[in-house]
């Protein structure tokens, strides 16, 4: 899964598929700025924190996460 984040100067970009790893990449203008790897114990912490804190940073549309 990936998820964007858009921010006023950069956005965010969440990449995460089933593993115990979110990869973060920050892009500004095109250009990444810098990547980090976040690794959790488990599959399932990584799943629950892609899953909070991703989907809890989306505007809503008609108070659901688009």
């Amino acid at each position: 899964m990936t998820k964007n984040i858009s921010q006023q100067e950069y956005y965010d970009c969440y990449e995460y598929h089933g593993n115990t790893t979110i990869e973060l990449t920050r892009r500004q203008n095109g250009e990444t700025i810098w990547r980090d790897w976040i690794i959790f114990d488990s599959v399932e912490a990584a799943s629950e924190y892609f899953n909070d804190h991703c989907y809890s940073q989306l505007p809503l549309l008609n108070g659901m996460p688009y």
